[in-house]
């Protein structure tokens, strides 16, 4: 092998021992710093992100007020997004979907901050083709005639409103009423 042909080979054996040593540097920061999907909501608002129901749990406990779900629901995987007003949407991406599918197919369970959110449901319940019944827990849940497939839930004494949406309106009940839906501990 002549030099040209030598240092060739060394430079081609640097660069590459350079791009394993930077590969580790960036799994070994993510190790160390402990970053998870959780923090990744936090830190992009509006950003939808997969998460794994142990997440979603950290993610609660460290959110600013309660943060809903219905549980771990099977066939499906998790996503989480929130926005900079502290609304949080969880979705339950089934098929092949993919996260930030723009499609309104599948469940969600969304809590807003809403102030007095049980008393302004409890009147809501009173509007013109508005259907309402008691939500395990002592809620309210409120859906109304014309778009059936949103469900919203209070709690007295709660500062949130939690909306439960599913494309098949009697799944959207039977998620409120089966008493999955509750805080993410």
């Amino acid at each position: 092998m002549t030099a040209v042909g030598t240092r060739r080979r060394t430079a081609a054996l640097v660069a590459v021992g350079l791009v394993a040593v930077a590969a580790v540097a960036v799994v070994l920061t993510l190790l160390l710093t402990g970053e998870t999907d959780a923090d990744a909501v936090k830190s992009k608002p509006g950003t939808p992100v997969a998460i794994s129901a142990d997440d979603l749990r950290e993610f609660a406990r460290s959110a600013d007020g309660l943060v809903y779900w219905a549980g771990e629901l099977p066939g499906s995987e998790l996503e989480l997004t929130r926005t900079s007003r502290n609304e949080v949407f969880v979705r339950y991406l089934s098929g092949d979907a993919k996260v930030g599918d723009s499609r309104p197919a599948f469940a969600t369970v969304s809590t807003y901050p809403y102030e007095r959110a049980y008393e302004v449901t409890t009147k809501s319940a009173k509007g013109k083709g508005m259907l309402s019944r008691n939500a395990p827990g002592g809620g309210i849940a409120v859906w109304s005639r014309s778009r059936p497939t949103s469900v919203y839930v209070a709690y007295p004494g709660g500062d949130r409103l939690v909306e439960v949406f599913d494309p098949d309106a009697k799944r959207a009940r039977e998620l409120v009423f089966s008493g999955q839906l509750s805080p993410v501990e």
